[in-house]
């Protein structure tokens, strides 16, 4: 993908709304402790605008903001990117498989709930192989074996459903929100994708 002006205007209003998000109070905590969030929207929003590569990179810039303005620095920040990470190759397999048009509303229900499924497969998965192996870890001052137990004591739940039940509650507002945020905006300025876009479908698909 090409980087040009409209590319790093784009990318950097969206990092700082997404760092806004992060320092504002806008959050709902989880008697699990992990906070369901805003933050990735405004990166989700740029990968239906720049496409999978355009958002990624956003999301790289995301991981060094949030490393400098978030309360839980870099390991937090690499929680909330990895974890968005998953959410845009759910949007972008969907996207290939069942295709991506904003003019016949069934098939863009059908894209969001595959993006959901797909996403979730690859977001859950990856948070429990993170927490285990490095955050918890670090965060709870533990050795990596009793971090099982001490999460299942804390939570009163198994150890995936502690990690996974949240994951994938903000994975439906990273998804579907994302959805109800960006569509009115493509229907209103299409001009706005470019080739290679997730914005726009191919002609050949429209009847």
């Amino acid at each position: 993908m090409k980087i040009g002006p409209k590319e790093i205007a784009i990318s950097g209003l969206m990092l700082g709304l997404a760092l806004l998000l992060d320092v504002a109070p806008v959050d709902f905590p989880t008697v699990w402790g992990m906070k369901i969030d805003l933050v990735a929207i405004p990166i989700v929003v740029t990968y239906f605008i720049l496409g999978f590569e355009g958002s990624s990179i956003a999301l790289a810039m995301l991981f060094l903001g949030l490393s400098v303005v978030s309360p839980a620095s870099w390991l937090g920040a690499m929680m909330k990117t990895t974890a968005t990470f998953g959410v845009l190759v759910g949007l972008e397999v969907a996207r290939k498989t069942v295709g991506f048009d904003i003019r016949k509303p069934r098939k863009l229900l059908l894209y969001g709930i595959t993006a959901y499924f797909i996403g979730v497969a690859v977001r859950i998965p990856l948070m429990l192989l993170l927490n285990y192996y490095v955050a918890l870890p670090i965060w709870l001052g533990l050795p990596r074996e009793q971090v099982v137990s001490a999460v299942e004591k804390w939570t009163h739940v198994p150890f995936w459903v502690a990690i996974g039940l949240p994951n994938a509650i903000q994975s439906v507002i990273d998804v579907f929100l994302s959805l109800v945020v960006a569509v009115p905006v493509l229907k209103r300025l299409p001009h706005i994708g470019f080739e290679g876009s997730a914005l726009v479908e191919s002609e050949r698909n429209i009847p």
